[in-house]
């Protein structure tokens, strides 16, 4: 993959994820996906910031590969990246609340990606990992709960993500339950959708920070 200066990668994510925020990229379908980046190749501001270190051919796959790859992570707060977008999800929190119930908290430092997972405890002191991702990285979430089980973990719970209220299809639920069966982990859905970030959720996130250095 090419690989672009520092200061042209942050101008060009930029520009890419405040398109993505503007169409909710997480709610695209996959087939439509490929037509969002030719539009992004064929506009003429986001092209001359690439044109010097990429052909049309290369800037769609540093998209592709680069760009639509991380902003997930970044919509969870994670990662370089994630300072390019103006959404964010509301946290693994809400996550483990939906599934393990109110009594179930993260333990600290535990949360991890590609896939996002993390660890939870309920007030009896017993232990369970929860990973999370929509249906497209459900391959992804297997092959990571299979590595944990492995591992010995006695409780796992793997959560699809969705945008909206709306249920999976029943054809995609089905399979997904079969296979968390399969290897004796727990199978969810719950919705979990981006929010606009605010003023205010920054200054909250850079105290947060600040927080954790100091301890």
């Amino acid at each position: 993959m090419t690989r672009l200066p520092d200061a042209v990668r942050d101008e060009a994510l930029a520009y890419v994820y405040a398109e993505f925020d503007r169409r909710k990229w997480e709610q695209v379908a996959s087939g439509e996906r490929g037509g969002v980046f030719d539009e992004l190749i064929a506009d003429q501001q986001f092209a001359e910031l690439l044109r010097p270190y990429c052909t049309p051919a290369q800037m769609r796959v540093w998209l592709k590969d680069s760009a639509a790859k991380e902003y997930p992570r970044a919509l969870e707060g994670t990662g370089p990246a994630a300072r390019y977008t103006r959404r964010a999800y509301p946290g693994p929190g809400v996550i483990v609340t939906a599934t393990l119930g109110a009594d179930w908290t993260i333990v600290p430092n535990s949360i991890e990606q590609k896939p996002m997972r993390c660890r939870a405890m309920n007030v009896a002191g017993e232990e369970a990992v929860v990973l999370w991702g929509s249906y497209r990285v459900l391959r992804d979430l297997y092959w990571a709960a299979s590595g944990v089980r492995i591992d010995g973990e006695g409780r796992v719970a793997v959560v699809i993500t969705r945008p909206t209220m709306t249920a999976p299809p029943s054809a995609d639920w089905e399979r997904v339950r079969s296979l968390c069966a399969l290897i004796g982990v727990e199978a969810f859905t719950v919705m979990y959708a981006p929010r606009a970030v605010t003023k205010l959720d920054e200054v909250n996130t850079l105290r947060s920070g600040e927080d954790s250095e100091r301890d």
